[in-house]
């Protein structure tokens, strides 16, 4: 008994999964329509908001504009590999000044995507 009691409340504040605002697809698609292109490459398909610091470290930037960014997975997939280092359980804290550097220098990609693997955060 006392063993499931602490196995419940072990789940329920330590290991408690998080969970989205009701506002977060309103605010996804207002960033969207805002900001409709890949930051990085220029891409309007595939596109993702993704957050440069993590929603599941930092909940309370969740629905802020300024911890926000537009990646695609399309042909480039920089949300994955500038986004998140070429690992999903992984972020690159440098996203947006490697997305623009990216944006402006598309021959230096190869070059960003190994450094967003160096600098990711996991």
């Amino acid at each position: 008994m006392f063993l499931s009691r602490l196995h419940g409340l072990i789940r329920e504040h330590i290991i408690k999964p998080l969970t989205r605002s009701g506002r977060w697809r309103t605010v996804r698609k207002d960033f969207l329509e805002a900001h409709p292109t890949c930051a990085a490459c220029g891409g309007t398909k595939w596109l993702n908001v993704h957050h440069k610091m993590p929603f599941h470290d930092e909940p309370e930037k969740e629905l802020d504009p300024n911890n926000l960014i537009t990646l695609c997975m399309g042909k480039n997939e920089c949300h994955l590999k500038i986004g998140h280092g070429n690992n999903f359980k992984c972020f690159n804290d440098k996203v947006t000044e490697m997305a623009k550097e990216d944006l402006e220098h598309p021959e230096k990609r190869g070059l960003l995507e190994e450094q967003a693997k160096e600098n990711k955060k996991c």
